[in-house]
């Protein structure tokens, strides 16, 4: 996503647009709720400790600040602006940190399953994807 909004930028240079991708990290909402836990219902339920995230407020005020100030890019937390560099060096292994962060969550639906089928078990990952209607 980042390198398509980036090339976009350069498309749409001269004709006065500015496009901005924006890295906000953990905040505090309600995705959770659309969010979808591995057997398909609403996850209701964070691992995060919602308080000591960034309210859904305090996110839109700091990008609706960058969009005034036509900024290219914005990452919001310290780990946000670690992992982008992290990920310029390491992008193999920070990939496969974050994936094992996230499968580790309770209910994550990046967590394999087990499949019965004819007396045998294949452990399958079983993804499940959730968006807003």
């Amino acid at each position: 996503m980042q390198g398509f909004l980036e090339s976009l930028r350069i498309e749409l240079l001269e004709e006065g647009v500015n496009v901005m991708w924006v890295s906000p990290g953990f905040v505090a909402s309600n995705i959770r709720n659309t969010a979808l836990s591995a057997d398909g219902s609403a996850q209701t339920e964070t691992p995060l400790n919602e308080s000591k995230l960034m309210s859904a407020e305090e996110c839109a005020r700091r990008i609706l600040k960058a969009i005034a100030q036509r900024k290219r890019t914005v990452i919001m937390t310290t780990q946000g602006k670690l992992t982008v560099w992290m990920n310029k060096f390491f992008p193999g292994w920070v990939d496969r940190q974050v994936y094992k962060h996230f499968a580790n969550e309770a209910d994550s639906p990046l967590k394999k399953s087990t499949i019965t089928t004819n007396d045998q078990q294949t452990n399958t990952p079983s993804y499940i994807f959730s968006r807003r209607v």
